[in-house]
């Protein structure tokens, strides 16, 4: 057998290494704040959660309550305050962030107003 058909057999009997299995953790204190996250060489003390990657990648979204993670809702004030509406502030059409004046002409224009 000659060394172009050795090296086809091995090529041949090539398989994908599988992709290591990863446990994420968030390891988190008594008040339910995380304090670690963790996909190696994970601490042996403390007590933590397995989650999910998106969630680990998304930590500071996160707490701990009665052992479950939590989402950490924030209430910025500025999650209701208009809605489309038939008269109030002229916007442009699909851009309400773009406020029509007084003094502009603007022919696609929707409207909000306080909720």
């Amino acid at each position: 057998m000659n060394t172009t058909d050795e090296f086809l057999k091995a090529w041949n009997n090539l398989r994908p290494i599988p992709e290591p299995e990863i446990e994420y953790r968030f390891y988190y204190d008594d008040t339910g704040r995380i304090t670690t996250c963790s996909q190696t060489n994970h601490q042996e003390y403390g007590d933590y959660l397995v989650v999910t990657k998106h969630e680990y990648q998304h930590y500071y979204q996160y707490y701990v309550e009665n052992n479950k993670l939590k989402m950490i809702d924030i209430n910025t004030g500025y999650r209701v305050q208009l809605k489309k509406s038939s008269s109030g502030y002229a916007v442009v059409k699909n851009h309400a962030g773009l406020i029509v004046e007084l003094d502009e002409d603007y022919k696609d224009i929707e409207y909000y107003d306080n909720n």
